[in-house]
């Protein structure tokens, strides 16, 4: 079972040294709420954030004030990929769906840091593909893959990067996968009937990862394996 560990971001651990040492040296470390954001729609992309423990998801807002998740970032990697190719104005939301510690650091700064070396530039880029990859298979897996099975990918992806305790509501699992709150009572009711997690206020169990596994559509390993490739 792939657990991160607390307060270690990934990528920053695949930097040299030197190179990570310099980055962490500019960060700023802020502890996050689930529902807290980050990153506001239509608003300058100010800094680029680290998960080191807890996941945000990036929302793309629709009508009637509905929000879905085409991606999330935890302890393997960063948010901000837009700024890095050059947009200046977020078209998404960042909010916080699992509480953690998220390093901060200044856009221009960071920028200014990939300019004279050219490994920070190689390992930006082999994740900034991942993320864009990946962010094209959660389109066609929402468009295509049942409740249960997405329900089942979510708390796996979720669980590899926080653990086996998720500390998350029905609301927002609703919005990250883009059904009603009503469908979320019902298949996650169905998965604690069949001992595959348990459920409290505000936060999910896993009990059976094979049998979830089982479940998931073949999204999960997929995203696995981009994340391997884009984090190494």
């Amino acid at each position: 079972m792939a657990v991160a560990p607390a307060e270690n971001n990934r990528f920053l651990g695949t930097l040299a040294p030197a190179t990570r040492t310099l980055v962490e040296s500019r960060m700023t470390v802020h502890g996050g709420a689930i529902g807290d954001v980050l990153q506001r729609v239509n608003e300058r992309i100010d800094a680029i954030w680290f998960p080191l423990s807890g996941v945000v998801s990036t929302l793309r807002g629709l009508e009637n004030d509905t929000n879905v998740e085409v991606d999330a970032a935890g302890p393997e990697g960063f948010l901000g990929i837009e700024a890095l190719l050059g947009a200046r104005v977020s078209a998404d939301t960042w909010l916080v769906q699992s509480p953690g510690r998220f390093g901060r650091l200044d856009t221009r700064v960071f920028l200014d840091l990939l300019e004279p070396d050219p490994a920070l530039r190689e390992a930006v880029m082999r994740y900034v593909g991942a993320v864009l990859t990946l962010r094209g298979q959660w389109v066609a897996c929402n468009a295509r893959h049942t409740i249960e099975q997405r329900l089942a990918k979510w708390l796996l992806a979720t669980r590899d990067r926080v653990g086996d305790d998720i500390q998350i509501t029905q609301d927002v699992i609703a919005m990250m996968l883009g059904v009603r709150r009503a469908s979320v009572v019902t298949v996650l009711g169905r998965f604690v009937d069949d001992g595959l997690v348990a459920h409290g206020y505000a936060r999910v169990r896993m009990l059976d990862d094979a049998r979830l596994a089982s479940i998931a559509c073949l999204c999960y390993e997929r995203s696995v394996e981009l994340l391997r490739r884009g984090v190494s």
